[in-house]
């Protein structure tokens, strides 16, 4: 459990892109499975992605899944899978075989069990529990991360992978991997930047509450890292 915090965004998104790349370095026959997260703060670990470590990314030895996706299509502007193909993945040429993203278009019950599936006979697993390399997350304002919202911590112990969610907040369904698969994690990082999020940053990051579904995870994963920038 560390905290780092920088002077701006794009030196926090840079110093967690450097460990990765560190780590992928030592390690050049394994192939890493990583999750993916979306939102504003997502979209600038992208850009950094692309202009600073493109050349050093290893594309071929890594998997990209997604931690949560809204119930929409891939060509939806609030499509965390679109997201992250316009801004990273598809600039790049990454291979699509590489890439699996939750089918936000489906039935939300189906598509959890079958991610669920997916992730579950394409990683290695502990417990019954897939455990993927990197699971990259975010906070919300609300101490919300890979759409567990406050008040409902019933998916911090889920026995499922992903599991549908809905926000509170405007009623939309979402698809969302639960606690234990982020708390299991080879490393579970948090990027978290603004001035506007800083109080709840400090919450998150002083003390373990399942009120706060960011603080529970960041307190209780195997290796949590905090990259900030307030």
């Amino acid at each position: 459990m560390i905290w780092n915090n920088y002077r701006t965004g794009e030196e926090a998104a840079s110093a967690m892109l450097g460990r990765m790349m560190e780590e992928m370095d030592d390690n050049p026959l394994r192939t890493f499975h990583i999750a993916l997260s979306g939102g504003n703060t997502a979209r600038l670990l992208f850009a950094v992605w692309k202009e600073g470590f493109a050349d050093q990314t290893p594309w071929s030895r890594i998997h990209f899944y997604w931690v949560d996706e809204r119930c929409v299509p891939p060509n939806s502007r609030e499509s965390n899978f679109g997201e992250a193909d316009r801004y990273l993945l598809s600039p790049l040429n990454v291979p699509r075989t590489r890439i699996h993203r939750i089918r936000g278009e489906a039935s939300p019950k189906e598509e959890a069990l079958s991610y669920s599936a997916l992730v579950e006979a394409s990683l290695p697993s502990e417990g019954g529990v897939p455990i993927f390399d990197y699971v990259l997350l975010g906070i919300g304002e609300d101490g919300h991360t890979s759409s567990i919202f406050p008040n409902h911590t019933e998916l911090l112990d889920s026995q499922e992978v992903y599991a549908v969610t809905r926000n509170p907040y405007d009623g939309t369904f979402r698809i969302a991997l639960t606690g234990r698969a982020l708390m299991k994690a080879k490393r579970t990082c948090f990027l978290a930047v603004g001035k506007q999020k800083s109080g709840m940053i400090r919450k998150v990051a002083e003390k373990r509450t399942e009120e706060l579904p960011a603080s529970y995870i960041f307190h209780s994963a195997r290796f949590s890292e905090l990259f900030t920038a307030i």
